[in-house]
Protein backbone atom coordinates (compact mmCIF):
# COMPACT_ATOMS: atom_id res chain seq x y z
CA UNK A 1 0.00 0.00 0.00
CA UNK A 2 2.87 2.35 0.17
CA UNK A 3 5.52 1.45 -1.85
CA UNK A 4 8.03 3.11 0.45
CA UNK A 5 6.26 5.79 1.58
CA UNK A 6 9.04 8.13 2.87
CA UNK A 7 12.06 7.93 0.51
CA UNK A 8 14.27 9.62 3.19
CA UNK A 9 15.94 6.79 6.15
CA UNK A 10 17.31 7.76 9.39
CA UNK A 11 21.08 6.80 10.12
CA UNK A 12 22.94 7.80 13.04
CA UNK A 13 26.31 7.81 14.00
CA UNK A 14 28.71 6.76 17.42
CA UNK A 15 28.21 9.76 18.36
CA UNK A 16 24.31 9.02 19.76
CA UNK A 17 25.49 5.65 21.29
CA UNK A 18 27.35 7.79 23.10
CA UNK A 19 24.75 10.41 24.42
CA UNK A 20 23.06 7.59 25.54
CA UNK A 21 25.75 6.00 26.71
CA UNK A 22 25.97 9.25 28.85
CA UNK A 23 22.19 9.63 29.47
CA UNK A 24 21.83 6.81 31.18
CA UNK A 25 25.15 6.21 33.01
CA UNK A 26 24.08 10.35 34.56
CA UNK A 27 20.93 8.55 35.52
CA UNK A 28 22.62 5.53 37.42
CA UNK A 29 24.71 7.62 39.03
CA UNK A 30 22.35 10.15 40.03
CA UNK A 31 20.46 7.13 41.99
CA UNK A 32 23.93 5.77 43.56
CA UNK A 33 24.14 9.28 44.82
CA UNK A 34 21.03 9.38 46.68
CA UNK A 35 21.21 6.17 47.67
CA UNK A 36 24.60 7.24 49.41
CA UNK A 37 23.54 10.32 50.99
CA UNK A 38 20.84 9.11 52.69
CA UNK A 39 22.48 6.30 53.97
CA UNK A 40 26.11 8.25 55.02
CA UNK A 41 24.86 10.45 58.09
CA UNK A 42 28.17 13.25 57.72
CA UNK A 43 27.39 13.78 54.09
CA UNK A 44 23.46 14.24 55.34
CA UNK A 45 24.73 16.51 58.01
CA UNK A 46 27.43 18.00 55.70
CA UNK A 47 24.38 18.93 53.16
CA UNK A 48 22.58 20.40 56.17
CA UNK A 49 25.16 23.30 56.93
CA UNK A 50 25.23 23.76 53.25
CA UNK A 51 21.56 24.61 53.11
CA UNK A 52 21.60 26.77 56.07
CA UNK A 53 24.33 28.65 55.02
CA UNK A 54 22.55 29.45 51.60
CA UNK A 55 19.28 29.92 53.56
CA UNK A 56 21.20 33.08 55.62
CA UNK A 57 22.42 34.46 52.37
CA UNK A 58 18.82 33.84 51.03
CA UNK A 59 17.49 35.49 54.39
CA UNK A 60 20.04 38.50 53.87
CA UNK A 61 19.01 39.18 50.44
CA UNK A 62 15.20 39.41 51.06
CA UNK A 63 16.02 41.96 54.00
CA UNK A 64 18.02 44.32 51.73
CA UNK A 65 15.47 43.75 49.77
CA UNK A 66 13.03 44.90 52.19
CA UNK A 67 10.14 42.90 50.83
CA UNK A 68 7.76 41.44 52.94
CA UNK A 69 5.06 38.55 52.52
CA UNK A 70 1.76 38.27 53.49
CA UNK A 71 1.19 34.29 54.77
CA UNK A 72 -2.10 32.97 55.69
CA UNK A 73 -1.75 30.89 58.09
CA UNK A 74 -3.92 28.05 59.74
CA UNK A 75 -2.94 26.11 63.19
CA UNK A 76 -4.42 22.77 63.90
CA UNK A 77 -4.71 21.67 67.67
CA UNK A 78 -7.18 19.24 68.59
CA UNK A 79 -10.38 20.69 68.58
CA UNK A 80 -9.68 24.20 67.97
CA UNK A 81 -8.56 26.15 64.93
CA UNK A 82 -6.05 29.29 65.31
CA UNK A 83 -5.82 31.52 61.74
CA UNK A 84 -3.66 34.41 61.69
CA UNK A 85 -4.94 37.58 60.52
CA UNK A 86 -4.44 37.97 56.56
CA UNK A 87 -3.58 41.73 56.76
CA UNK A 88 -0.25 40.94 59.35
CA UNK A 89 2.94 41.56 57.94
CA UNK A 90 5.78 39.14 58.74
CA UNK A 91 8.86 38.26 57.12
CA UNK A 92 9.11 34.70 56.09
CA UNK A 93 12.57 34.38 57.32
CA UNK A 94 12.56 36.71 60.31
CA UNK A 95 9.94 33.96 61.95
CA UNK A 96 11.38 31.32 64.52
CA UNK A 97 8.53 29.59 64.67
CA UNK A 98 8.50 26.10 62.44
CA UNK A 99 6.45 26.35 59.28
CA UNK A 100 3.76 23.87 58.69
CA UNK A 101 3.22 22.03 55.42
CA UNK A 102 -0.41 23.81 55.03
CA UNK A 103 1.14 27.15 54.63
CA UNK A 104 1.11 28.97 51.46
CA UNK A 105 4.21 31.86 50.31
CA UNK A 106 3.70 34.71 47.84
CA UNK A 107 7.10 34.55 46.22
CA UNK A 108 5.43 37.33 43.36
CA UNK A 109 9.47 38.55 42.31
CA UNK A 110 9.98 35.11 41.04
CA UNK A 111 12.37 33.40 43.33
CA UNK A 112 12.21 29.89 44.18
CA UNK A 113 14.33 27.25 45.84
CA UNK A 114 15.01 24.15 43.41
CA UNK A 115 15.64 20.67 45.16
CA UNK A 116 18.17 18.41 43.82
CA UNK A 117 15.64 15.89 42.51
CA UNK A 118 14.07 18.62 40.22
CA UNK A 119 17.89 19.65 38.84
CA UNK A 120 18.18 16.18 38.21
CA UNK A 121 15.65 15.45 36.26
CA UNK A 122 15.84 18.53 34.51
CA UNK A 123 19.32 17.37 33.66
CA UNK A 124 17.78 13.79 32.33
CA UNK A 125 15.39 16.14 29.66
CA UNK A 126 18.18 17.71 28.43
CA UNK A 127 20.19 14.84 27.79
CA UNK A 128 17.02 13.18 25.72
CA UNK A 129 16.59 16.29 24.24
CA UNK A 130 20.26 15.85 22.65
CA UNK A 131 19.72 12.32 22.11
CA UNK A 132 16.66 13.03 19.60
CA UNK A 133 17.67 16.52 18.17
CA UNK A 134 20.82 14.39 16.95
CA UNK A 135 18.51 11.21 15.67
CA UNK A 136 16.74 13.93 14.06
CA UNK A 137 19.74 15.54 12.93
CA UNK A 138 21.63 12.37 11.26
CA UNK A 139 18.97 11.38 8.46
CA UNK A 140 20.69 10.06 5.96
CA UNK A 141 19.63 7.38 2.96
CA UNK A 142 20.11 4.48 4.61
CA UNK A 143 18.58 3.13 7.90
CA UNK A 144 20.90 1.95 10.70
CA UNK A 145 19.50 -0.25 13.46
CA UNK A 146 21.40 1.17 15.70
CA UNK A 147 18.80 3.85 15.73
CA UNK A 148 15.81 1.50 15.87
CA UNK A 149 17.10 -0.16 19.67
CA UNK A 150 18.33 3.07 20.62
CA UNK A 151 15.03 4.52 20.73
CA UNK A 152 13.45 1.01 21.98
CA UNK A 153 15.71 1.72 25.14
CA UNK A 154 14.23 5.20 25.28
CA UNK A 155 10.47 4.19 24.83
CA UNK A 156 10.97 1.57 27.42
CA UNK A 157 12.43 4.52 30.25
CA UNK A 158 10.06 6.93 28.85
CA UNK A 159 6.59 5.52 28.12
CA UNK A 160 4.31 8.12 28.19
CA UNK A 161 6.92 10.71 26.25
CA UNK A 162 5.39 11.62 23.20
CA UNK A 163 8.44 12.74 20.96
CA UNK A 164 10.60 9.57 21.91
CA UNK A 165 7.21 7.46 21.22
CA UNK A 166 6.49 8.91 17.53
CA UNK A 167 10.67 8.49 17.12
CA UNK A 168 10.40 4.96 17.87
CA UNK A 169 7.23 4.44 15.53
CA UNK A 170 8.86 6.26 12.42
CA UNK A 171 12.43 4.02 13.10
CA UNK A 172 9.60 1.01 13.11
CA UNK A 173 8.55 1.87 9.89
CA UNK A 174 12.02 1.77 8.34
CA UNK A 175 13.43 -1.48 10.03
CA UNK A 176 10.12 -3.64 9.55
CA UNK A 177 10.84 -2.34 5.53
CA UNK A 178 14.53 -3.57 5.77
CA UNK A 179 13.08 -7.03 7.25
CA UNK A 180 12.92 -10.16 4.65
CA UNK A 181 11.31 -12.39 7.53
CA UNK A 182 7.30 -11.18 7.50
CA UNK A 183 7.05 -12.73 10.74
CA UNK A 184 9.85 -10.27 12.14
CA UNK A 185 8.55 -7.30 10.06
CA UNK A 186 4.92 -8.15 11.33
CA UNK A 187 5.94 -8.15 14.93
CA UNK A 188 8.53 -5.02 14.87
CA UNK A 189 5.36 -3.41 13.03
CA UNK A 190 3.26 -4.66 16.12
CA UNK A 191 5.48 -3.44 18.60
CA UNK A 192 5.03 0.18 17.00
CA UNK A 193 1.56 -0.10 16.75
CA UNK A 194 1.08 -0.92 20.56
CA UNK A 195 3.47 1.83 22.07
CA UNK A 196 1.19 4.56 19.95
CA UNK A 197 -1.55 3.56 21.16
CA UNK A 198 -0.70 3.71 24.93
CA UNK A 199 -0.34 7.87 24.24
CA UNK A 200 -2.86 8.37 21.45
CA UNK A 201 -4.83 10.91 23.39
CA UNK A 202 -1.70 13.01 22.88
CA UNK A 203 -2.56 15.25 19.93
CA UNK A 204 0.79 15.29 18.42
CA UNK A 205 0.88 15.22 14.29
CA UNK A 206 3.86 13.08 13.74
CA UNK A 207 2.19 10.38 16.24
CA UNK A 208 -0.51 10.37 14.25
CA UNK A 209 1.18 10.12 11.41
CA UNK A 210 3.46 7.44 11.93
CA UNK A 211 0.87 5.71 13.42
CA UNK A 212 -0.87 5.90 10.44
CA UNK A 213 1.67 4.25 8.62
CA UNK A 214 2.11 1.50 10.48
CA UNK A 215 -1.49 0.71 10.56
CA UNK A 216 -1.34 0.55 6.41
CA UNK A 217 1.99 -1.90 6.66
CA UNK A 218 -0.34 -3.84 9.09
CA UNK A 219 -3.05 -4.04 6.32
CA UNK A 220 -0.71 -6.90 4.78
CA UNK A 221 -1.50 -9.29 7.78
CA UNK A 222 -5.29 -8.48 7.20
CA UNK A 223 -8.37 -10.11 5.57
CA UNK A 224 -10.12 -7.80 3.24
CA UNK A 225 -13.02 -7.00 5.86
CA UNK A 226 -10.15 -6.17 8.20
CA UNK A 227 -7.78 -4.21 5.84
CA UNK A 228 -11.17 -2.07 5.13
CA UNK A 229 -11.25 -1.06 8.74
CA UNK A 230 -7.68 -0.48 8.70
CA UNK A 231 -8.58 1.58 6.22
CA UNK A 232 -10.77 3.92 8.30
CA UNK A 233 -8.32 4.10 11.08
CA UNK A 234 -5.50 4.80 9.04
CA UNK A 235 -7.83 7.86 6.86
CA UNK A 236 -8.63 9.17 9.94
CA UNK A 237 -5.48 9.66 11.88
CA UNK A 238 -3.79 10.85 8.88
CA UNK A 239 -6.60 13.49 8.45
CA UNK A 240 -6.28 14.37 12.11
CA UNK A 241 -2.69 15.14 11.72
CA UNK A 242 -3.28 17.09 8.62
CA UNK A 243 -5.27 19.32 10.94
CA UNK A 244 -2.33 20.13 13.35
CA UNK A 245 0.59 19.98 10.23
CA UNK A 246 -1.10 21.13 6.91
CA UNK A 247 2.04 21.86 5.13
CA UNK A 248 3.53 18.27 5.37
CA UNK A 249 3.23 17.02 2.29
CA UNK A 250 3.86 13.24 3.22
CA UNK A 251 0.40 13.34 4.68
CA UNK A 252 -1.38 14.92 1.75
CA UNK A 253 0.69 12.35 -0.09
CA UNK A 254 -0.38 9.27 1.98
CA UNK A 255 -4.21 10.69 2.00
CA UNK A 256 -3.50 10.47 -1.81
CA UNK A 257 -2.69 7.15 -1.42
CA UNK A 258 -5.63 5.90 0.26
CA UNK A 259 -7.96 7.70 -1.71
CA UNK A 260 -6.54 6.61 -4.74
CA UNK A 261 -7.22 3.14 -4.15
CA UNK A 262 -10.54 3.56 -3.38
CA UNK A 263 -11.14 5.65 -6.00
CA UNK A 264 -9.87 2.78 -8.25
CA UNK A 265 -12.15 0.20 -6.72
CA UNK A 266 -14.71 -2.01 -8.79
CA UNK A 267 -18.83 -1.33 -8.17
CA UNK A 268 -18.86 -4.18 -6.27
CA UNK A 269 -16.04 -3.60 -4.13
CA UNK A 270 -17.41 0.10 -3.35
CA UNK A 271 -20.42 -1.37 -2.44
CA UNK A 272 -18.50 -3.40 0.34
CA UNK A 273 -16.77 -0.10 1.30
CA UNK A 274 -19.84 1.14 1.72
CA UNK A 275 -21.30 -1.06 4.20
CA UNK A 276 -17.93 -0.18 6.12
CA UNK A 277 -19.13 3.55 5.76
CA UNK A 278 -16.34 4.56 3.44
CA UNK A 279 -17.06 7.23 1.27
CA UNK A 280 -16.75 7.30 -2.65
CA UNK A 281 -14.00 9.25 -3.40
CA UNK A 282 -13.50 10.72 -7.23
CA UNK A 283 -10.00 11.00 -9.02
CA UNK A 284 -10.37 14.91 -9.06
CA UNK A 285 -9.93 14.82 -5.51
CA UNK A 286 -7.44 12.51 -5.33
CA UNK A 287 -5.42 14.64 -7.82
CA UNK A 288 -5.44 17.37 -5.31
CA UNK A 289 -4.21 15.45 -2.56
CA UNK A 290 -0.86 14.21 -4.85
CA UNK A 291 -0.80 18.22 -6.09
CA UNK A 292 -1.04 19.35 -2.95
CA UNK A 293 1.83 17.04 -1.88
CA UNK A 294 4.32 18.18 -4.68
CA UNK A 295 3.56 21.83 -4.44
CA UNK A 296 4.67 21.38 -0.46
CA UNK A 297 8.09 19.44 -2.15
CA UNK A 298 7.73 16.26 -1.76
CA UNK A 299 10.93 14.21 -2.41
CA UNK A 300 9.26 10.94 -3.14
CA UNK A 301 9.50 10.02 -6.85
CA UNK A 302 5.91 8.06 -6.39
CA UNK A 303 3.94 11.45 -6.15
CA UNK A 304 4.65 12.39 -9.83
CA UNK A 305 4.16 8.98 -11.28
CA UNK A 306 0.84 9.07 -9.01
CA UNK A 307 -0.28 12.41 -10.69
CA UNK A 308 0.56 11.00 -13.96
CA UNK A 309 -1.92 8.27 -13.32
CA UNK A 310 -4.54 10.05 -12.16
CA UNK A 311 -4.29 11.94 -15.67
CA UNK A 312 -4.48 8.96 -17.25
CA UNK A 313 -7.91 8.14 -15.45
CA UNK A 314 -9.59 11.47 -15.97
CA UNK A 315 -8.14 10.91 -19.78
CA UNK A 316 -6.32 14.09 -19.59
CA UNK A 317 -3.74 12.32 -21.33
CA UNK A 318 -1.26 15.49 -22.56
CA UNK A 319 -0.76 16.24 -18.88
CA UNK A 320 -0.10 12.54 -18.51
CA UNK A 321 2.75 12.17 -21.23
CA UNK A 322 3.94 15.63 -19.88
CA UNK A 323 4.23 14.27 -16.27
CA UNK A 324 5.81 10.61 -16.87
CA UNK A 325 8.25 12.89 -19.41
CA UNK A 326 9.45 14.67 -16.27
CA UNK A 327 9.67 11.50 -14.13
CA UNK A 328 11.81 10.31 -17.44
CA UNK A 329 14.32 13.19 -16.83
CA UNK A 330 15.38 12.81 -13.70
CA UNK A 331 18.19 11.08 -12.51
CA UNK A 332 17.61 7.41 -10.84
CA UNK A 333 20.23 7.82 -7.35
CA UNK A 334 17.57 5.65 -5.77
CA UNK A 335 15.79 2.09 -5.49
CA UNK A 336 12.72 3.58 -5.59
CA UNK A 337 13.41 6.03 -8.42
CA UNK A 338 14.29 2.90 -10.31
CA UNK A 339 10.94 1.81 -9.92
CA UNK A 340 9.41 4.57 -10.81
CA UNK A 341 11.22 5.20 -14.18
CA UNK A 342 10.11 1.55 -15.14
CA UNK A 343 6.53 2.01 -14.68
CA UNK A 344 6.64 5.67 -16.11
CA UNK A 345 8.48 3.94 -19.15
CA UNK A 346 5.78 1.48 -19.72
CA UNK A 347 3.07 3.79 -19.20
CA UNK A 348 4.42 6.69 -21.73
CA UNK A 349 4.97 3.94 -23.99
CA UNK A 350 1.17 2.53 -23.67
CA UNK A 351 -0.15 6.57 -24.00
CA UNK A 352 1.96 8.08 -25.67
CA UNK A 353 -0.50 7.95 -29.13
CA UNK A 354 -3.28 9.36 -26.92
CA UNK A 355 -3.93 13.13 -27.32
CA UNK A 356 -6.56 14.82 -25.09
Amino acid sequence: MHNNLIAAAIGVTVGVISAASIFIYRKILANQQYSTTISDLDAANKRIDELQTELEALRLQLKQQKKKRKISRKFNSNDSTYTLDNDTDIDVFSTTTDIGDDEFYDCSDGESIVSDSDLRISDELNQLDIILKEIDEQLNDQFDVKTYYILQTLVRSHPDNVEVVWRFTRASYHYAEAQIDKNIRKLIILEGIQQCERIIENRKADLYKWYAILIGLHGDYLSVPDKIKNGIVFKKYVELALEMQPDDFELHYLLGRFKYEIANLSWIEKKVATLFEIPNVSIEETLICFETAARLGSTNPYTQLYISKCYIALKKYTFAIDSLKEILGKPIVSADDEKVHTEASKLLDKYSGYSS
